[in-house]
């Protein structure tokens, strides 16, 4: 047999029910008006041939809706299509998609998800599970929720909220019940609760290991602004729930995007394009954002759980950004808050700028503000340009491309108005900490 094919052990499908088209009204489903959104659940369970096994975790391809959106181009296609090919080389075992499949939920769409996987994998095809985003119940003309289900549903040929046991381990796929970018889980909260009883029961000493498209609200780097509040509640009593989540495109080089605190939450990054949050100057989309996709390869042993951050390349295995950071979960597991942000701002070092002076050149109505860039423990995730002593402006690194491939002299751009001014720079890492010294740089 070959190394890595899948046995399916025991096999439970999932029904997913429109009451108005089919009639039923029976008990345990979960309901959003009038309309029936999640069938009764039961659990598929797996094994694969190793219990040594490997996770791979991407999310949010924005695939074309249309086959004219994919002739103007099939970048997000090939982004796909690389991270299943190092997940390939690396004998994944199991790949978790966190939603966001399509720009819009088309058949269209859904349909180049799968046809991609099959060129990818032919026939020999890893467990994959798949979770619904906000953009996957989108269209550009009005239409339900239930309709956007429905060809989830057809063309995946699974339910949107499923129940996996692989080797023992509870994996619940979470979607949300409609199309918000901010509350989309007040349906789906009622019935996870009830898979997180099942698995409860089942996994003293595992982490249980929850797949939704938002994070829940304040937890993980990006989710104060895209964070569902509708979820906290009921992960907040499973402390061995090890969320992941998409949507916000957060980079997962920053270590913020790994949350523990009743429970823990991971953000996935984007296979299309990278945004940041709010509030720099150079934008929340910076440049070259669609050029360095990232996901993930979980590892299980023995003794412990890894998690690698990959660049997918389209080379053989990928890249992996921060070996020399890996997060890891010993097992038997307990959230013993290791990976809390408290704990690790504790421990954190502030960066150093070695070289205070700088240039600056005026370019038409910019001043552009030239530099060495500033060191770190980890990486300078920002620099803060601070004004005559009193405005502030705040712009990202470029470390969302990779930390090794950091450019070594910094330019930063601001409008000018002719007169004169002092400048002075100061480097932040991702824990908000400050560099001590400056940069001084004065206009003329």
């Amino acid at each position: 047999m070959k190394k890595g094919k899948k046995i399916i052990i025991a096999v439970t499908s999932i029904m997913l029910v429109a009451a108005l088209a089919s009639g039923i009204t029976a008990g345990c489903l979960y309901a959003f008006g009038d309309k029936i959104i999640i069938g009764k659940t039961k659990i598929k369970e797996f094994t694969t041939e190793n219990k040594n096994f490997k996770v791979g975790i991407i999310s949010d391809t924005q695939l074309p809706p249309t086959e004219e959106a994919l002739k103007e181009s099939d970048l997000y296609v090939k982004h796909l299509k690389d991270a299943l090919t190092t997940m390939k080389n690396n004998n994944v075992d199991m790949i978790m998609f966190p939603g966001d499949i399509g720009d819009l939920g088309t058949y269209f769409a859904f349909e180049l998800y799968q046809s991609t996987i099959d060129e990818v994998y032919g026939e020999d095809r890893p467990i994959i599970q798949t979770v619904m985003g906000n953009h996957d119940y989108w269209n550009k003309n009005a239409s339900t929720a239930i309709n956007h289900i429905k060809a989830f549903k057809e063309v995946m040929n699974e339910s949107p909220w499923t129940h996996y046991v692989v080797n023992g381990y509870h994996f619940i796929g979470a979607s949300p019940n409609n199309g918000s970018m901010s509350a989309g889980y007040k349906v789906t909260s009622k019935w996870l609760e009830k898979e997180l009883e099942k698995a409860s029961a089942d996994s003293q000493g595992k982490p249980i290991f929850v797949m939704t498209h938002n994070q829940p609200k304040d937890t993980c780097y990006g989710s104060d602004e895209w964070g569902d509040s509708s979820l906290n509640d009921v992960l907040s009593k499973y402390q061995n729930v090890v969320l992941f989540g998409g949507h916000s495109h957060y980079s997962v080089l920053d270590e913020r995007t790994i949350w523990q605190g009743d429970y823990t939450v991971i953000q996935t990054q984007s296979l299309s394009y990278i945004e940041l949050e709010t509030g720099k100057e150079n934008g929340t989309i910076p440049p070259n954002a669609d050029q360095n996709p990232m996901g993930y390869i979980m590892e299980f042993t023995d003794d412990e759980i890894q998690i690698h951050r990959i660049s997918f390349d389209g080379s053989e295995s990928g890249i992996e950004r921060k070996a020399d950071m890996l997060w890891t979960f010993d097992l038997p597991y307990e959230n013993d808050g290791k990976y809390s942000f408290e704990n690790r701002k504790n421990r954190n070092e502030a960066p150093v700028i070695t070289e205070t002076t700088g240039r600056a050149v005026v370019n038409g109505e910019n001043v552009e503000l030239t530099f060495t860039a500033g060191e770190d423990d980890d990486f300078v995730h920002s620099y803060k340009v601070v004004i005559d002593g009193k405005d502030e402006k705040l712009f990202f690194s470029d470390y969302y491309n990779g930390i090794e491939n950091m450019s070594k002299s910094v330019t930063l751009s601001l409008k000018t108005d002719g007169k004169e001014h002092t400048y002075k720079i100061f480097a932040i890492d991702s824990w908000g900490a400050e560099s001590t010294d400056c940069v001084v740089i004065k206009t003329q």
